[in-house]
């Protein structure tokens, strides 16, 4: 008889609260008596959580389903997540012996110990508790994630992520608290705050919270340093801004997705904002507080997208003082308004435009490590840097910085002046504790 327990791998597709509630997967799976291998292993038991806000994230999932199916002929093939959500059928077609919608994540491992198969997408009795899992952190990472909100109610033209994760629901405030202490205690010197649409928290609670009220919490969490994963144009209220500039706790970074410099494809998105806005909210920002980091997510190729709106976009992200780009094509999602929207753009197209854009967030990411050099930022250490004995560092405004290192590695902040720029790499040195300019 074996009485081994029953090894189970995990594998994610998408974005950073896939990241977490995979993890959060992990820590139930162990505690209910499963073995937890690494990619590559022998498992018994195979999960994908996906991701389906875009077709490369569908394809990305249904090929780590064939290629499941024949590393491990003889496992269970289970895939959770949004596309399981919005799209079950297609799972199955490939493989998948057990298919859980995003209602349902958390409840994998009973169904797992109750040999399920099928599709399920119900809610768990509790959704507050099914959506918001505990979990301790990233395994092996210096920062820890907490997810305080999930859903999404604003239905943008092009988004299946509404349909995949349903209406906003927030963690409550006082388990918002509980989770950081926890964090604080396991020993985290960072944790993100992170959610689907993070800028939503507490507007569906009895009685509702401003977002404001989130930030405080992180304030007198006890933790070094929080930082927030993205907020939309329309949240970076003068009072949000306020609170980050006077904060020794929230990190001087910020992710905004604007998805459009034109304001006619922005109207056509359904984005509650024009360029102006984004102009006004994000100078605000940079204005405010020295150093911070600034990213961005746009869209190229929505439909009716011309030259001149894609040339809108590239002359709102030159005029500011943006760090970086996330570049996104625009794909297709059956279900939204954006699906069968005429004026699609041709790929070559989409895909010259979006080299454009990654052209530019490169220069813009240059440029902002150029500013940076010689300043000195409290920096906490990741692990060791590629190809060499340097230790690589975070800073709060969110620069890797390497280190030349011998020793063990710092657990704490510790200042890093910004030396060099070499070649896309800042190169730094550690100096006294007083000499921190943050």
């Amino acid at each position: 008889m074996n009485d081994r327990p029953p090894r189970v791998s995990v594998a994610t597709v998408g974005c950073k609260v896939n990241r977490f509630e995979s993890e959060a997967l992990e820590q139930s799976l162990r505690q209910r008596g499963f073995q937890v291998v690494g990619p590559g292993e022998a498992a018994d038991v195979v999960i994908v959580n996906s991701c389906t806000v875009t077709h490369r994230s569908d394809r990305d999932t249904r090929a780590l389903v064939r290629r499941a199916r024949q590393a491990h002929p003889g496992a269970r093939i289970v895939v959770t997540g949004c596309y399981a959500q919005v799209a079950p059928q297609d799972l199955v077609d490939v493989g998948a012996d057990l298919v859980v919608g995003t209602g349902a994540k958390m409840s994998v491992p009973d169904l797992l110990e109750r040999g399920a198969c099928g599709v399920h997408r119900d809610e768990p009795a509790d959704p507050v508790s099914g959506r918001f899992p505990e979990v301790r952190g990233l395994r092996g990472r210096a920062r820890a994630y907490l997810k305080v909100q999930d859903g999404c109610e604003a239905f943008c033209a092009y988004c299946i992520v509404p349909y995949a994760r349903g209406p906003s629901r927030s963690l409550p405030l006082d388990r918002v608290r509980e989770g950081l202490a926890s964090l604080g205690r396991a020993g985290y010197r960072e944790v993100v705050l992170t959610g689907v649409h993070l800028g939503l928290w507490g507007r569906d609670l009895d009685p509702p919270r401003p977002l404001e009220a989130l930030l405080d919490a992180a304030e007198s969490s006890g933790i070094p340093r929080v930082r927030l994963s993205s907020l939309e144009p329309g949240e970076l209220t003068p009072a949000v801004v306020d609170r980050l500039a006077r904060s020794d706790v929230l990190c001087p970074h910020v992710h905004v997705p604007v998805q459009s410099g034109s304001d006619r494809i922005l109207a056509a998105m359904g984005r509650p904002y024009g360029a102006d806005r984004v102009r006004e909210r994000v100078g605000d920002l940079a204005g405010r507080i020295e150093g911070v980091c600034i990213g961005m997510d746009l869209i190229v190729g929505f439909p009716g997208e011309g030259e001149a709106e894609f040339e809108e976009t590239v002359r709102l992200v030159e005029e500011l003082p943006v760090a970086y780009l996330h570049v996104f094509p625009f794909s297709p999602r059956r279900g939204t308004r954006a699906w069968d929207l005429p004026g699609r753009v041709p790929p070559g197209v989409i895909k010259r435009r979006a080299a454009r854009l990654r052209s530019l967030s490169q220069e813009k990411r240059q440029a902002f490590r150029r500013s940076q050099v010689g300043r000195v930022l409290p920096a906490l250490a990741e692990g060791p840097a590629r190809g060499g004995a340097a230790l690589r560092f975070r800073t709060r405004n969110y620069l890797a910085v390497q280190v030349d290192w011998q020793g063990p590695r710092p657990v704490d902040e510790v200042p890093v002046r910004v030396d060099a720029l070499d070649g896309d790499v800042l190169r730094g040195t550690l100096v006294p504790d007083d000499a921190c300019e943050e």
